[in-house]
């Protein structure tokens, strides 16, 4: 699904602000893990949010049963634990491993990937991983950590891309290069280019800093 250009604001309530009511509350504490995040990895907070608000907006049934099924895993005891990994592997057709997980979407290789390179500090064990992925509150820290693995790796081979929201938003789904590796003329797809337009409209409304416009 394309993002359209984004909706109008909802009046804001005084505990949150509803920029859609199907994609996203930007409460209090919400606002200050996305400026935390921001300023830790250096990128902008209105990026980070776009990049969760698009991915809420693709989550399908399927995708929160996945996190619901996990979450559930990770309750039972060790030798049941074992079993429901199998038989949720068997009937999703593919090992748990290899889902997207949390509010962020993450892969857990994903998070491997960039604890490897050293931007987050990554459990050894795969159920406290898919704890970490499941945690609302590092979602924030997560896509931001996931943006600036992908500044670094594409000015390292000479391209500047952290004034390109929508190519960062095409390659948070695709990977640090996607298919064609660093090249000097990123070309942003539909999503980026959503993710870039939600981007954009949030630092325009005050919704990051709880300030924003009652219609």
């Amino acid at each position: 699904m394309t993002l359209s250009a984004p909706p109008v604001l909802r009046p804001p309530t005084p505990a949150r602000v509803s920029v859609h009511p199907r994609l996203v509350r930007l409460d209090p504490q919400t606002r200050a893990r996305l400026h935390a995040a921001a300023e830790a990895f250096e990128v902008p907070a209105e990026l980070i949010a776009g990049v969760l608000i698009d991915e809420h907006a693709r989550l399908d049934r399927w995708d929160a049963m996945q996190d619901v099924a996990v979450r559930f895993g990770l309750r039972l005891p060790g030798p049941v634990a074992a079993g429901w990994w199998r038989l949720l592997g068997g009937c999703c057709g593919r090992p748990v491993d290899s889902f997207s997980l949390g509010r962020a979407q993450m892969k857990p290789e994903t998070l491997r990937h960039l604890g490897r390179l050293g931007y987050v500090d990554v459990p050894a064990t795969p159920d406290a991983l898919w704890r970490m992925l499941l945690d609302d509150r590092l979602a924030e820290r997560l896509v931001a950590a996931c943006l600036r693995a992908t500044v670094d790796h594409w000015a390292a081979g000479g391209v500047a891309i952290l004034h390109r929201p929508d190519v960062l938003g095409t390659l948070y789904s695709l990977g640090l290069t996607g298919a064609n590796g660093v090249h000097a003329h990123p070309v942003a797809n539909a999503r980026g280019e959503g993710i870039a337009r939600w981007a954009s409209w949030l630092s325009t409304q005050g919704v990051l800093t709880g300030q924003a416009p009652q219609r």
